[in-house]
């Protein structure tokens, strides 16, 4: 099978409309007051919650790894040069958006990875200069406001992402029955296969494992300071990729791409096998 020839666009958009949906279900039962009791009442308590917080969560990741495969095949399939450098910029940072909404996924459970996850991500964005400090107390700040900050966001980061990924890039939701149907046959037996994961917060344990995508990072924190490992290492692709359309000598570009994803792949093997 050829792998340009998969609608991955039209695959990434219906995954997303399953995240939507299955997480407006989820949240009419989440209290961000007390993220973990809700949580696991969402999962014992509430009929077909346990199925509903794992379509949810398994939609979302299939959402993140088809935008991410999407882009890559876009590129190879046309001359990126010739792409409007704005339009580029902005379709390109969906894949941060994504990861981020992810990211805030995690967090929002507050199981013993939510609460680790939030914790090295404050700390993380309190590296920034100069605005680190104001950045965390407006996305984050758990310590003053709970998760009200990351409910938030997670909101926020979905509403741009159907907005950014679905209109402003193909000025309506392209998605066909076929593709639909089949994230939707995808989801629904993944989540009957697989729970969503919880952990009860406060393990006693020596190292606590973030969410997957997030590995390499953790792994690099162990050995280089956090400004280089948990921002400048992960935010220089995305920098680089969004200012694609500049680059003249692009196989320079790409070299450089490809042994940064190989670090990374790297790293999340040792983190995941420690």
């Amino acid at each position: 099978m050829d792998i340009k020839k998969i609608p991955w666009g039209e695959l990434a958009t219906s995954a997303l409309i399953v995240s939507i949906v299955s997480g407006l279900i989820v949240a009419y039962q989440y209290e961000v007051a007390e993220p973990f009791v809700s949580t696991v009442a969402i999962d014992g308590l509430l009929p077909f919650g346990r199925f509903f917080r794992a379509l949810h969560f398994y939609s979302s990741q299939f959402f993140v790894l088809f935008i991410f495969i999407h882009t890559l095949v876009e590129i190879k399939k046309r001359d990126i040069r010739t792409y409007p450098p704005a339009r580029w910029f902005v379709l390109t940072m969906t894949i941060p958006a994504a990861v981020f909404a992810l990211f805030t996924g995690y967090v929002l459970r507050y199981d013993a990875t939510g609460q680790s996850a939030g914790a090295i991500a404050e700390h993380l964005i309190a590296k920034v200069p100069l605005i680190g400090h104001v950045l965390d107390r407006f996305m984050i700040a758990i310590p003053n406001e709970g998760l009200n900050r990351v409910y938030l966001l997670h909101i926020i980061l979905t509403i741009v992402l159907w907005t950014v990924g679905t209109w402003y890039h193909t000025k309506k939701p392209i998605v066909t029955k076929n593709s639909l149907i089949s994230i939707i046959i995808l989801t629904i037996i993944t989540s009957l296969i697989f729970s969503a994961p919880m952990d009860e917060p406060g393990l006693n344990v020596t190292l606590i494992k973030g969410p997957w995508f997030f590995l390499a990072v953790q792994e690099l924190l162990r050995y280089i300071p956090p400004i280089f490992a948990g921002i400048l290492y992960p935010i220089t692709p995305v920098v680089i990729l969004a200012f694609l359309p500049k680059f003249k000598d692009q196989t320079s570009v790409w070299l450089f791409l490809y042994m940064w994803l190989i670090s990374y792949v790297v790293c999340t093997i040792i983190m995941w096998l420690s």
